[in-house]
């Protein structure tokens, strides 16, 4: 079966996607913002806070990215997966383009992927 080639066609005018900045020393992740995130605070380390997905918010994806060269760190209400004070933190590496992606399942947030990030 042949491909279609217009399948494989760019739109000409892509629709922009919702970023949400995080300049603070201690921001809490606003999912309802968009499902994009920088954490960029100049000249000291972002504490960043993600509560407990919502049932509305099941399936969602979220990408949270490191815009500084700050080991800024995001810790997870009741942990990843659901288990409690172990695997709750995220600590980027001091490196700008360390990033996470999680998505939201039975009301808890599980790690997707991580590019020069750790978990504890």
């Amino acid at each position: 079966m042949p491909l279609n080639p217009i399948s494989y066609v760019r739109p000409k005018n892509p629709k922009p996607l919702p970023v949400d900045t995080l300049t603070g020393s201690t921001d809490a992740i606003e999912i309802s913002r968009g499902d994009i995130f920088v954490i960029n605070r100049s000249g000291g380390v972002n504490a960043t806070t993600l509560a407990a997905p919502a049932v509305r918010d099941e399936g969602r994806v979220i990408w949270i990215l490191n815009g500084t060269t700050q080991a800024n760190t995001i810790t997870v209400a009741n942990g990843l997966g659901g288990s409690g004070g172990s695997y709750n933190v995220l600590t980027f590496t001091n490196v700008n383009a360390a990033n996470v992606t999680l998505r939201a399942y039975d009301g808890q947030w599980y790690l997707v992927g991580q590019y020069l990030t750790t978990v504890d």
